[in-house]
């Protein structure tokens, strides 16, 4: 019943935000917006930018690539109009983002969704506001584990059984995961992101199959039986196991590495107040329910806690409590973005050589 009483109040305000809305459609307007593709592009396009042009009338014009591609854009314009109006990150980026000055602070008066959102998904300096959580750990094609005779997966140890050998795919450095697994791996060893030697000259002692640059490569290799086991997000070993195939996915004894996609308003905007309006609604707990149950992840707003509540299968996918942020590991990419060059350097000579 107090679920019911969440979605009718939610409902109306919906109701009343859609009337107000048509009475000031704004055609005039089209805001850019950088995102990831795939299924992370749709979430957006169908629980956000479809329905908010709906209610205004500001038409939404995406570019989709990947976060590096979007800092190197937001870098090159500095000092002329932006090439987009907000831009969607990884974490990792996000922070390179900020220390470029090439995204700015939003204004709370505006986006007045961000005083219900969860503390760890508010920047403390007020930059971009994280839309959702997810969680990198280890996922594995059931079956072939099982036709090999090795015990599903618990710990980050594991990926060094000598039984996996040449079954394993890693994610390369350039790839987010690829830094998550440095990371995860350097803690193991006693270091930090101010060490990731520590963490790659292990790795490097994994008999690998490859090393993986993109998820749809891994996603096929898992599926083919390719790949028996890989670091690798929540959200797409749970979709390849909602579509039935034998994958599975384990949060490591050790504690999973943490990750956030980030939502951010873009320097030299030309449309900063109405941006900000979108991001807004990207934060709104309808928009937010719709994409994070479709990828799935968890979300950053509180007000979906008795939803949360009500589906358990839910919080069995994804990180979607204050308890589950806490036992993940969220990375200081501030300090990992110092050692990024070096920490490259080291991979391409240890493992690429």
């Amino acid at each position: 019943m107090r679920l019911m009483k969440h979605f009718a109040a939610g409902a109306l305000a919906l109701a009343l935000g859609v009337t107000a809305a048509a009475a000031q459609q704004r055609t005039d307007i089209t805001l850019k917006v950088a995102s990831f593709a795939g299924p992370f592009g749709e979430a957006l396009q169908k629980y956000a930018f479809d329905l908010y042009t709906k209610r205004t009338g500001i038409k939404v014009e995406v570019q989709y690539a990947n976060p590096a591609d979007f800092l190197a854009k937001m870098i090159a314009s500095r000092g002329r109009e932006a090439p987009f109006d907000i831009v969607c990150l990884d974490d990792d980026v996000t922070a390179a983002a900020i220390d470029a000055k090439v995204v700015q602070k939003l204004d709370p008066k505006i986006v007045t969704n961000l005083q219900h959102l969860y503390p760890e998904a508010v920047d403390k300096d007020g930059y971009g506001a994280t839309l959702f959580f997810y969680s990198v750990g280890i996922a594995f094609n059931k079956n072939k584990l099982k036709e090999a005779g090795v015990p599903e997966p618990k710990s980050w140890k594991d990926l060094w059984d000598p039984r996996l050998s040449g079954h394993i795919s890693i994610p390369d450095i350039i790839n987010i995961q690829g830094r998550d697994f440095v990371i995860a791996v350097s803690r193991m060893k006693g270091g930090d992101e101010s060490k990731p030697e520590l963490g790659i000259d292990e790795i490097a002692k994994i008999k690998a199959h490859s090393y993986n640059v993109a998820s749809s490569t891994l996603q096929a290799q898992l599926e083919s039986g390719d790949v028996w086991i890989a670091p690798w997000n929540n959200m797409r070993a749970t979709a390849m196991a909602d579509r039935g195939l034998p994958i599975g996915f384990v949060n490591p004894s050790e504690g999973a590495i943490g990750n956030t996609d980030t939502v951010n308003l873009v320097v030299g905007s030309k449309y900063p107040k109405e941006a900000q309006e979108l991001i807004n609604y990207m934060l709104d707990p309808f928009s937010q329910l719709g994409m994070a149950k479709l990828l799935p992840t968890g979300p950053s707003t509180k007000l979906l806690a008795a939803v949360i509540e009500a589906d358990p299968e839910w919080a069995r996918k994804a990180p979607v409590t204050p308890e589950a942020h806490k036992a993940l590991y969220l990375p200081n990419w501030t300090v990992f973005n110092k050692n990024l060059k070096r920490a490259t350097d080291h991979w391409n000579r240890t493992i690429q050589k």
